[in-house]
């Protein structure tokens, strides 16, 4: 009885943690968005922020592994006696509410920054678009006027 009580804290622990880990998820991804809209962008700040948020992915794993090797060690407890663990229960799935209310919130910030970020690397390939056509059209025009075609006016017949 006293090693359920403790798995149970072990549990309850697990979804605090977790709860934590989210909000710092949501908090970093919020970061992102605003970084998204300024117009000031640099691919290393936002792999660091990237690195950052794997790094909080890896620890929410592990949380979630460990939760679960615990879980398994109490579950036939619970469900054989659910009157006695009836408060904690009721705790866990108030928690595990919560938790996925805020991985619902963490989806669809994510979701924005990945259409926000497509839309930014779509106009940035339009401008380098664009900077080739010019640089192309810069080249040809300083061929023209620095006489580069005149291999091909020297070809030509100019007789009339």
């Amino acid at each position: 009885m006293q090693d359920n009580d403790r798995n149970l804290k072990i549990l309850r622990d697990s979804m605090d943690k977790k709860e934590r880990i989210l909000n710092n998820l949501i908090s970093m991804t919020e970061q992102q968005a605003d970084y998204l809209a300024s117009d000031e962008f640099e691919f290393d700040v936002f792999e660091d922020m990237m690195n950052t948020k794997d790094l909080m992915i890896d620890e929410l794993n592990s949380v979630d592994n460990g939760f679960e090797s615990v879980y398994n060690r109490v579950r036939d407890e619970l469900k054989a006696h659910p009157e006695l663990y009836k408060n904690e229960i009721r705790d866990l799935k108030n928690c595990i509410r919560e938790i996925t209310s805020l991985s619902v919130e963490l989806q669809a910030l994510e979701e924005r920054n990945k259409n926000r970020l497509e839309q930014f690397f779509l106009s940035k390939r339009g401008e380098i678009t664009g900077y080739r056509r010019a640089t192309n059209k810069v080249n040809a025009y300083y061929q023209t006027m620095t006489g580069a075609n005149s291999v091909v006016d020297s070809m030509m017949d100019r007789k009339k």
